[in-house]
């Protein structure tokens, strides 16, 4: 009988840490991704599909408006590449020349939902600094229309920016492409309140202020609880 309350106590206990290293998993993941994109860009007006060549890379210098700059995402259309296929997003200097930070989108990778969203460690010092997004596609097939491509847009709203495509040597003056520079607040205290002064908006008066960070803290405060009642409790008789 002891033997068996034992066995029955190390599954419960296996079973509760799992439970736990999940939730912070889940946790970690939620604000290693955090970022808050510029709302100032707006996409209403004429789009465009900008198709990539393989090997010529398209560009669009940019000037972040905030510090922590650490992610840019980018409309992304028709993202199933095949085996030997990849693409490459960067963020580089203003000349577009100097790669800052790197990711590869792969056959293996799941495809982006409507976003791709190029991640890096946050810059601190970012704000009026001028940047460049450069993705460059490359694949061994002739795809004809069926290449991967990005989205753009074109209006009144965008005049003084443009993007360039290497691939038929041409810029687009008062264009841009669909990204958006997104911005971290450097703490996880200070993403917390960004995030709940987000979400303010669309909650009503009795729920704003530091509510969310409440929440957050009574939940995992809640959780630790429950596991350590379940770890630690005495076993019936």
């Amino acid at each position: 009988m002891n033997h068996l309350l034992t066995k029955l106590n190390n599954e419960r206990t296996w079973l509760a840490l799992l439970f736990v290293g999940g939730l912070l998993w889940i946790f970690v993941t939620f604000f290693s991704y955090l970022s808050f994109p510029d709302s100032s860009y707006n996409f209403i007006g004429t789009t465009n599909k900008v198709k990539l060549d393989p090997g010529a890379p398209v560009t669009q210098t940019f000037t972040a408006t905030e510090n922590n700059l650490n992610q840019i995402k980018v409309v992304f259309g028709n993202a199933t590449i095949t085996k030997k296929e990849t693409v490459v997003f960067e963020l580089a200097d203003a000349a577009c020349t100097h790669p800052l930070a790197q990711n590869t989108h792969r056959p293996y990778d799941s495809s982006p939902f409507i976003y791709y969203r190029l991640s890096f460690p946050a810059i601190p010092d970012s704000l009026g600094q001028t940047y460049c997004l450069v993705v460059t596609y490359f694949s061994p097939y002739d795809r004809g229309s069926d290449r991967p491509s990005l989205g753009a847009s074109a209006g009144e709203q965008f005049t003084g920016l443009s993007y360039t495509n290497t691939g038929n040597g041409r810029t687009y003056e008062n264009r841009t492409l669909q990204m958006r520079p997104s911005y971290g607040s450097g703490s996880l205290y200070g993403d917390l309140g960004r995030l709940n002064d987000r979400l303010s908006q669309y909650k009503p008066g009795f729920l704003k202020g530091p509510f969310l960070t409440g929440i957050f803290a009574l939940f995992f405060l809640g959780t630790f609880a429950l596991v350590y009642a379940l770890i630690f409790r005495k076993n019936e008789e």
